[in-house]
């Protein structure tokens, strides 16, 4: 959950800008610096960040604190000097990367290059979530809609690569033999038939696609979903007629498609189009 850390739905994350940051960073970093299969340069450089940053966070440690901030700046002017100096490499990394490393400095004429530059990054334009630039309901607003909106999106994305049952169990097999246990890998969820047909990322035109798997997976997981906190609001709407069956229900999902039509980009598309047609 990205946000602000809405009271009603409880989160493992801190509600500040560096958590909300973390996912967007591991998604730049994570092939160079974290994966098996990472160049072994990178994975030397990780583990010498990780040793000073747990310095840092467990000792407050002056020393460790004042190395992190010079490899910072080292690597932030070679990345300045990548901007200048090679501009083609630049242009090529920087749309596939949603952070800018970027040095702040002294230099009056610092300023000028440093917004250069960030123009020339196009950050996330390359990525998949290109869509959800500077999308506060993407990364900051916790109403009720746009945090089901979320998790809808996310559902698809982690369920839509999932090996069969069968390969998941064989592949817990050392685990259980070195632990003298058994795992058993439980069936999947109804909703997971047809989630690897879902285009990815969302878009305008997938919309309603995302919506209605969407109302699987909570009707599934979560039949009385609308009888929770967040959505006690709704139950104080007036009805002409008094509720009909359903009625919370429907309004419910009715407010999470216009969440997943602003964070798909639907509105972006109506307005642009709007103003062509002028």
């Amino acid at each position: 959950m990205h946000g602000n850390a809405l009271p009603l739905f409880t989160t493992s994350k801190a509600d500040d800008h560096v958590a909300e940051l973390c996912m967007l960073m591991h998604g730049d970093i994570d092939d160079f610096l974290w994966r098996k299969d990472s160049p072994r340069d990178g994975i030397v450089v990780r583990k010498i960040l990780d040793a000073l940053s747990e310095k840092i966070r467990t000792e407050k440690n002056f020393a460790a604190a004042e190395m992190l901030y010079a490899i910072a700046t080292y690597a932030s002017f070679e990345v300045l000097d990548l901007h200048l100096r090679s501009p083609a490499l630049f242009n090529k990394i920087a749309p596939g990367r949603t952070l800018l490393p970027c040095l702040i400095s002294i230099h009056p004429n610092t300023a000028k290059v440093i917004a250069i530059m960030r123009d020339n990054a196009r950050l996330g334009t390359q990525t998949w979530e290109s869509r959800f630039i500077r999308s506060r309901p993407w990364f900051t607003s916790d109403t009720a809609a746009n945090v089901y909106a979320r998790a809808i999106i996310t559902g698809v994305q982690l369920n839509q690569d999932l090996k069969p049952i069968e390969q998941q169990q064989e592949s817990w097999e050392p685990f259980d033999r070195e632990n003298g246990g058994k795992t058993h890998v439980l069936p999947f969820p109804r909703y997971i038939n047809g989630i690897d047909k879902i285009p990815a990322p969302i878009s305008p035109e997938s919309v309603l696609q995302y919506w209605r798997k969407g109302k699987e997976m909570i009707l599934e997981e979560m039949p009385n979903f609308h009888v929770r906190p967040e959505w006690e609001a709704y139950h104080r709407r007036s009805y002409k007629d008094g509720a009909k069956r359903g009625a919370i229900q429907h309004a419910i999902f009715k407010d999470i498609l216009v969440a997943l039509r602003t964070i798909g980009g639907a509105k972006k598309t109506a307005n642009k189009q709007r103003l062509q047609r002028r």
